[in-house]
């Protein structure tokens, strides 16, 4: 059973996005890919997250939701690591943003800047899958943050 479970596990990941809220340091590569130096505010840091930012209009309320791409690698004190929990972490990670061929390029400085906080994009979908497939590794504050960015990213 537990190799079964497994397998359904592997097959599942791709669609499963780990809620993370990041505040952004630094930032090394501005575009194509974007590379940043972040520290997580909440939640876990994967690669193959897909992150973006999302920005409220003060006036009007309206919510934008500027798309960046996936995250194709962390480097954690110069070492490469796909897993990283806000409790691991003391001066930040590297992470490298990669944009799909069909996305247009984001900038550093004209579509986000260091006081936005990049946010994974959460669906159903994927909201889902963590229910179905990974409940037993989703800790309670990873639920209360899923929680909380399904109403920012308005994902009924």
């Amino acid at each position: 059973m537990g190799e079964v479970q497994e397998a359904k596990r592997q097959a599942a990941m791709p669609n499963a996005v780990w809620p993370v809220k990041l505040k952004i340091l630094k930032a090394f590569a501005l575009r194509d890919p974007i590379v940043l130096g972040v520290d997580i505010i909440e939640g876990t840091l994967r690669t193959g997250t897909p992150v973006g930012v999302v920005k409220t209009d003060k006036e009007t309320g309206k919510r934008e939701i500027v798309t960046l791409g996936k995250i194709t690698s962390i480097e954690l004190n110069h070492k490469p690591i796909d897993v990283v929990k806000r409790t691991q972490i003391g001066a930040g990670a590297a992470v490298k943003i990669e944009r799909a061929s069909y996305q247009s390029a984001k900038l550093y400085g004209r579509h986000f800047d260091d006081k936005d906080d990049v946010v994974s994009l959460i669906t159903r979908q994927s909201i889902d899958t963590l229910k179905t497939s990974f409940r037993d590794q989703v800790d309670m504050a990873d639920w209360a943050l899923i929680k909380k960015m399904k109403i920012e990213q308005g994902v009924q």
